[in-house]
């Protein structure tokens, strides 16, 4: 099946980039979107120079939410571009699309979150499980890694002990006693 790609592309690509839908296909409860960038060029991630010289092109496969309890998958054409600027140490590189995925993910930013707030409810076997059954197809490490990415929260454990703290207020830190070892168990500020 395919259709028009300017509806696809309000539908599933609307304030994501600059990104042209070029081909729509639904096969055996997947749907796979072709698409591509649609900008002239890119900037430079180390100098920020604008480069329109492509070198290469690539193709990567991004897993989406599920679109009508059917599986859905954008294969992404990215472009890589030449730059010859002497004072830059970069000779080639990616055009990116940050708001719809990151460097060398494989899930969109959409699905990202969604298996975070699933990780962080439930994680393992039982996400999984849950991930199952929204049509996300996620396993118990991949939530699990997901919610170890996430930046570490105000409060911490101290030292493996079950103690909290909060590394922001330095008067809330937890004090051991006097009479254990200092190698065991101390809490000390991070650095």
């Amino acid at each position: 099946m395919q259709t028009n790609a300017s509806f696809w592309d309000s539908l599933v690509f609307d304030g994501i980039d600059d990104v042209d839908v070029e081909a729509v296909t639904a096969l055996f409860g997947t749907v796979k979107v072709v698409a591509r960038g649609r900008v002239a060029g890119a900037e430079c991630p180390d100098c920020g120079r604008f480069s329109d010289r492509v070198h290469d092109r690539y193709r990567r496969r991004l897993k989406d939410l599920p679109l009508a309890e059917q599986g859905f998958v954008i294969r992404l054409v990215v472009r890589r571009f030449i730059f010859g600027a002497a004072d830059c140490p970069r000779r080639t590189f990616a055009e990116r699309f940050s708001r719809l995925a990151a460097p060398y993910a494989r899930f969109t930013t959409r699905l990202n979150h969604a298996l975070e707030r699933v990780g962080l409810a439930l994680a393992g076997r039982a996400g999984a499980r849950l991930a199952a059954q929204l049509g996300f197809g996620a396993g118990r490490m991949t939530l699990l890694r997901t919610v170890m990415a996430l930046p570490d929260l105000a409060f911490r454990t101290c030292a493996g002990r079950g103690r909290f703290r909060d590394p922001s207020r330095p008067d809330l830190f937890h004090r051991l006693d006097q009479r254990r070892r200092p190698s065991r168990g101390r809490c000390v500020p991070d650095a």
